[in-house]
């Protein structure tokens, strides 16, 4: 009887089907022995190999059906086999290429059948398999087969991307495959599978932030759960505010205003504002080319149409079919590009931000020029620390909107400069003396109704000297030293009183 070695070898010179002929004997005589269906498993992985090398598909279904039937190996103890026939079954599906496209469904779901009793542990092979069936994105049993695959299986090489000799890289197989995923739900549009999928998208987007699409199909994902504006707005606007900085965002978020041009172009001009890589805004800038031209604005549209050429003639792409309609449009050689900005895009798409929070007045307690970032009170025992687009000092007075995250901390999503008004309880502007020592930094404003505390900082900064009238805005703040809330002077106008 032959050994395991013996049959790889006659596989080698080029007899696998002998070796196979031998092996089957040999477990005929045998049949409870593993090793004996080792054999014969790596005499039909050599069938395998042939059949996928000459295209033979009639011939690697019956060599995988001879497979499936060995019921004594383990994919554990015999992973390098099963590894090496799911090599081969990838192999068959990317060199079929366009044959797979046009009649190729039925033969991936024919292979996928022969597979999908298995339950495989995450292998190289595994994860070939995976990149070249999602390849085939028109495939109606997607969906199944990805849910099979199990995208728990990912290795840690599947999510680093893959750089090619020229330089450029492509996107890792993790996010390949759920971006898979995601178009195969879309186009299914199965609300509870829609539902499952999205935690995993969510995790795998908090997980690895460098991915840039899986928050983008997170949205149309989200959004096809919505079929009207304020149901879409509902499921998106908490996303949004979260990924408020990504072009991806506001690309989505146009597509819900498609009734409102106003905020549709807000949406386009902040996502081609946003800070991001040129290759990404190609669509965007598309759709704002087409909005201009609708509008007569053909100077405003020549200007995206010549940053999409450039990008696409840069990247070696073929212009889309849209694009080349537009340059040789009559106009096109007729009219300046122009880059100017026809609108306060960021108020809007901050509004549509707000939309649903409340909003407050905030007074601001400290403010560092470094970090941008301002300690405001925004109500009774209420105190946040957050990030400013513009600079203000303490005593400044802003209408503010944010909201609360899953952890309980607050956000900003917008600030703008406002008038103090008198019905908030955190705040009062009250006249009075200072009282300050001259062996000591810090003073008090004596007033009818008390004595507050003036930090030395503030003593400094307005000279304020013991004696003096002054009239004082005073915050009720958190002393961090005291771990006490107290009414403090925040800023003086001293001419007033």
């Amino acid at each position: 009887m032959a050994g395991v070695r013996d049959i790889i070898d006659m596989c080698k010179a080029g007899d696998p089907q002998t070796a196979y002929e031998q092996a089957k004997t040999d477990m005929e005589i045998n049949p409870s022995d593993p090793w004996e269906q080792r054999k014969v498993g790596w005499a039909l992985y050599y069938l395998i190999k042939q059949d996928t090398e000459h295209t033979n598909f009639a011939d690697l279904l019956a060599h995988l059906d001879k497979f499936n039937q060995l019921d004594l190996l383990s994919i554990p103890q015999d992973n390098m086999v099963f590894d090496n026939v799911l090599f081969k079954i990838a192999g068959y599906v990317k060199a079929s290429g366009m044959a797979i496209a046009i009649d190729g469904p039925a033969k991936l779901s024919t292979l996928f059948e022969k597979l999908r009793n298995y339950n495989f542990e995450p292998s190289k092979g595994y994860s070939f398999l995976l990149q070249c069936f999602i390849k085939c994105d028109a495939w109606q049993e997607m969906v199944d087969f990805i849910e099979w695959w199990n995208l728990d299986n990912l290795m840690p090489d599947d999510y680093a991307p893959f750089r090619m000799q020229n330089g450029k890289s492509i996107m890792s197989l993790a996010e390949q495959a759920y971006i898979a995923m995601s178009k195969a739900l879309l186009r299914q549009n199965d609300m509870g599978r829609i539902e499952e999928f999205l935690p995993k998208l969510d995790n795998i987007m908090e997980q690895h932030p460098e991915m840039t699409y899986p928050g983008y199909f997170y949205g149309k994902l989200l959004l096809s759960l919505g079929s009207t504006t304020d149901e879409a707005l509902r499921v998106l606007l908490p996303f949004a505010r979260k990924k408020s900085s990504e072009f991806w965002v506001w690309q989505l978020l146009s597509d819900v205003f498609v009734q409102d041009e106003e905020k549709q172009l807000a949406c386009l001009l902040r996502a081609v504002y946003s800070k991001t890589q040129e290759s990404f805004l190609g669509k965007v800038r598309i759709k704002l080319a087409k909005m201009y031209i609708r509008t007569n604005q053909l100077d405003l549209a020549k200007f995206q149409i010549d940053k999409v050429t450039q990008l696409y003639l840069s990247q070696g792409w073929h212009l889309p079919h849209e694009v080349d309609e537009m340059i040789h449009q009559p106009w096109i050689n007729t009219v300046a590009s122009d880059n100017r900005v026809p609108m306060d895009y960021k108020s809007i798409t901050d509004a549509i931000l707000c939309e649903g929070t409340d909003e407050v007045i905030a007074i601001v307690s400290h403010f560092d020029p470094n970090s941008q970032k301002a300690t405001l009170i925004y109500g009774w025992e209420k105190r946040m620390t957050q990030k400013l687009r513009f600079k203000v000092g303490p005593g400044a007075v802003l209408k503010i909107n944010y909201i609360a995250d899953s952890d309980g901390k607050m956000r900003l999503l917008s600030a703008s400069k406002a008038n103090f008004t008198a019905d908030i309880n955190f705040a009062k502007v009250i006249q009075g003396i200072i009282k300050k020592r001259d062996d000591k930094d810090f003073a008090f404003l004596k007033t009818d109704s008390g004595d507050f505390f003036v930090a030395p900082n503030v003593v400094a900064k307005y000279k304020l000297q013991d004696g003096e009238a002054a009239q004082s805005l005073v915050i009720y703040d958190y002393n961090r030293k005291k771990e006490s809330w107290n009414w403090t002077c925040i800023s003086f106008n001293k001419n007033n009183h």
